[in-house]
């Protein structure tokens, strides 16, 4: 197959378009996957959802079960290993010269951590959605209740150094980086009543939402990106950009705008629910 998709996505960017990705339904070698879910308790997909009604030839994706370790609670799952992720590539049906689109209803968070996990594993042929289900429909684009599948694929994973760190190198890098935390303002002050909420010591809040217009959901371009990092954690110039949040999802989104100006953090896997795992490690309030 030609793969002349190609031809309609931006190899620089981590997003596609609704309307680039209209032009693409129902090519073989484009694999298209629904992501919705929630965090409200319990985490959990919403497959209910999906069957209500999905982009035209769309395929479910549970995030809870896949590119996830799922022998710990879902808050504190890193990245699924080696042999999760080839059962993932292989039980979802991706190939290695397939495009992989991911959407969600959470503001990119759900598909920006699949988008996360695929490349950490070497798959560099996957966008987000820009907009998500919520553009999508809003624009009157085509919507099918037909479930999909994409039989069995063939990716191999190959390791992608450097995307993503765990708590150790964490600990080891951010007195020297720009870190960021990706929640919004009130989980990021926290509750003087529960020590156990606030953020990272040093850590600059950066809402997810902070790269996203609020009318839309699609993410500002360029120039507004730059100018809302440069308000919120300046340090991004100067310093090497790791990105926290709650568990690692939220942090994608910034990811992902960051990726739009051709620059590139790291994602610190698991983020704040890891980090205070241990009462011994500070936290800080904004009381």
């Amino acid at each position: 197959m030609s793969h002349d998709w190609k031809g309609t996505v931006d190899d620089r960017s981590p997003l596609i378009s609704a309307k680039q990705l209209a032009h693409l339904l129902g090519r073989s070698d484009v694999k298209i996957f629904d992501v919705r879910g929630t965090w409200a308790k319990p985490a959990r997909a919403l497959p209910e959802e999906y069957a209500e009604g999905h982009i035209e030839g769309a395929a479910f994706l549970d995030w809870t079960k896949e590119f996830i370790a799922t022998d710990v609670a879902t808050n504190l799952a890193p990245i699924s290993d080696e042999a999760g992720a080839r059962q993932s590539f292989t039980r979802l049906g991706i190939n290695p010269g397939d495009l992989v689109v991911l959407y969600d209803a959470s503001s990119h968070m759900q598909a920006g951590r699949i988008w996360m996990a695929m490349r950490h594993w070497g798959f560099t042929n996957v966008r987000v959605l820009n907009g998500g289900w919520k553009f999508w429909s809003e624009q009157g684009l085509p919507i099918s209740t037909e479930p999909t599948t994409y039989g069995t694929g063939s990716v191999e994973p190959r390791l992608q150094d450097g995307l993503t760190i765990d708590l150790d190198t964490f600990i080891d890098r951010r007195a020297t980086a720009c870190v960021i935390d990706a929640r919004g303002p009130a989980n990021y002050a926290g509750k003087p009543d529960d020590p156990q909420t606030g953020h990272i010591p040093g850590a600059l809040n950066v809402p997810f939402s902070a790269m996203l217009e609020p009318e839309t959901g699609l993410f500002l371009d360029q120039q507004g990106i730059r100018a809302a990092l440069d308000d919120l954690a300046p340090c991004w110039k100067t310093k090497p950009l790791i990105a926290s949040c709650g568990s690692g999802y939220a942090a994608t989104v910034v990811l992902l705008a960051l990726e739009l100006i051709h620059e590139q953090g790291t994602l610190f896997d698991g983020s704040f629910a890891v980090w205070k795992q241990d009462p011994d490690r500070p936290v800080t309030q904004l009381i």
